[in-house]
């Protein structure tokens, strides 16, 4: 018997509970498992439970800011991250990037460019056929 293949797993890691909110929802109906996280620090935290494929990170939070807690997560783990934030200035996204940030996202964001970014970073289907890739349909 085969058995299904799991869905990607993504954490999202925003003090904002709306944005949060809004990403999980969009990402559980395109296939996608999502942990949710307040802050850097309850992200490492989860992080020695489970690791997913791919992080979305906020830059700007209380606390453990993102890039922070993205320079302590690659002492660890190379898992792709994606940074969010509302700063576009391009000192702030080499910041991020010198951090260890694979990508970089500003708010406002866009749904579907986030699952664009995500896929991107995600292996291919051949390549792992442990996961099932996330649903293409609307």
């Amino acid at each position: 018997m085969d058995q299904a293949p799991r869905p990607w797993i993504v954490m999202i890691v925003d003090d904002d509970a709306l944005i949060r909110s809004a990403l999980t929802i969009y990402m559980n109906n395109r296939g996608y498992e999502v942990i949710g996280a307040v802050d850097g620090s309850d992200c490492l935290t989860k992080l020695s439970t489970v690791m997913p494929d791919v992080i979305l990170l906020d830059v700007m939070m209380p606390g453990l800011d993102g890039r922070e807690t993205c320079r302590l997560i690659r002492e660890f783990s190379q898992v792709p991250i994606i940074l969010l934030t509302a700063r576009a200035q391009k000192t702030a996204r080499e910041l991020g990037m010198a951090a260890g940030a694979n990508g970089y996202i500003t708010k406002p964001v866009s749904l579907k460019e986030v699952e664009a970014r995500v896929r991107a970073l995600l292996p291919s289907p051949t390549s792992d056929s442990t996961n099932a890739p996330a649903s293409t349909s609307p």
